[in-house]
């Protein structure tokens, strides 16, 4: 049976205002498949290694999800 695991990144996004430039912190919760908190962290780092911004992974923890089920399309 696949395990789900939820991260939380908390991400520094630069919103251009009228002085300069504002700091807007925006934390997304992601939903990943995986077999260790390791690989989690792994993935994460693969799949953000392409934003520009400043981010962090703040938290990882085995998420009480069972199944997801697909739809087709």
């Amino acid at each position: 049976m696949a395990k789900y695991y939820e991260a939380y990144v908390k991400i520094d996004l630069e919103v251009p205002v009228k002085n300069g430039v504002k700091i807007k912190v925006v934390r997304d919760r992601l939903l990943i498949e995986g077999e260790s908190v390791s690989y989690v962290e792994t993935k994460i780092n693969e799949v953000m290694s392409t934003n520009p911004n400043n981010w962090e992974l703040t938290q990882v923890k085995e998420s009480r999800i069972v199944e997801v089920i697909h739809s087709e399309q």
